[in-house]
């Protein structure tokens, strides 16, 4: 016989105005999980982007090869490879001759889009 989940409310649910307001978090981290998903396609990818704006925040605007990419981020290099082509089709990567891997204004265009709406929706959950 399988068991019933309890019809009783988490603990940290005391009345209906907490109710709401985790609704709104969830609300909030939903519309996060789209930004990234948006941008990026997947953790790998996203984790990629980091790697490369880390590079790009100590100065260093060299790039980075696949292979650097693929330890650094722990993901298999030809895995890697297939899942960076979502962001080099939605022009958030370019290669370069020596194969070394760069983000592109692009990017940077639809990331700033990204966090306004995030923050607005930020604001908006502070606020209410």
């Amino acid at each position: 016989m399988t068991e019933k989940a309890p019809a009783v409310t988490p603990g940290f649910v005391r009345d209906a105005d907490d109710a709401v307001g985790v609704r709104r978090l969830l609300d909030l981290l939903d519309l996060i999980a789209e930004e990234r998903m948006r941008l990026h396609g997947g953790d790998e990818q996203g984790a990629v982007m980091r790697l490369l704006l880390r590079q790009l925040l100590d100065g260093d605007t060299a790039g980075m090869p696949l292979l650097r990419l693929s330890r650094l981020a722990e993901v298999p290099r030809e895995t890697l490879r297939r899942k960076l082509g979502v962001l080099l089709n939605r022009g958030y990567l370019m290669q370069d001759g020596d194969g070394r891997y760069h983000i592109t204004p692009a990017y940077f265009t639809a990331s700033a889009a990204a966090r306004k709406r995030v923050e607005t929706a930020l604001a908006g959950f502070e606020q209410g």
